[in-house]
């Protein structure tokens, strides 16, 4: 008899994980695909723009990308639409040597605001 118990216990746990699982999928938020300059990279010349691609369509209208260095924020172009699934923006300022963070946020298909973070570095010597 303990061990019937058992296994209906050890089958509702399954069942259980498996459902969460599925709701895992019901939840998908919008992700990024790549982006230029890579996440991470470390560049000798620094990058004109940003591109980010993503996994789904975005929304403009909540679209927004800001990128700061070493010497604070950075000016950027307004952040337009390159393709349904690519948002970019021209980077105004010269770049120095240093760490930067491109912090975006947009939507995708399920009207949520998602929020990131990017960093690159320009190292030219």
């Amino acid at each position: 008899m303990r061990w019937l118990t058992s296994r209906i216990m050890v089958a509702a746990v399954c069942l259980g994980a498996c459902a969460l699982g599925a709701g895992v999928f019901v939840e998908a938020r919008v992700l990024v695909e790549k982006s230029v300059p890579v996440n991470g990279a470390i560049v000798a010349l620094p990058p004109s723009y940003i591109e980010i691609w993503f996994t789904e369509v975005v929304d403009l209208k909540v679209s927004a990308m800001a990128l700061a260095g070493p010497s604070g924020a950075v000016k950027l172009d307004p952040t337009h639409k390159m393709s349904p699934k690519t948002l970019m923006a021209g980077i105004s300022d010269k770049l120095a040597d240093g760490t930067y963070t491109v912090n975006w946020q947009t939507a995708g298909d399920d009207g949520r605001v998602v929020k990131g973070v990017l960093k690159f570095s320009v190292k030219s010597k």
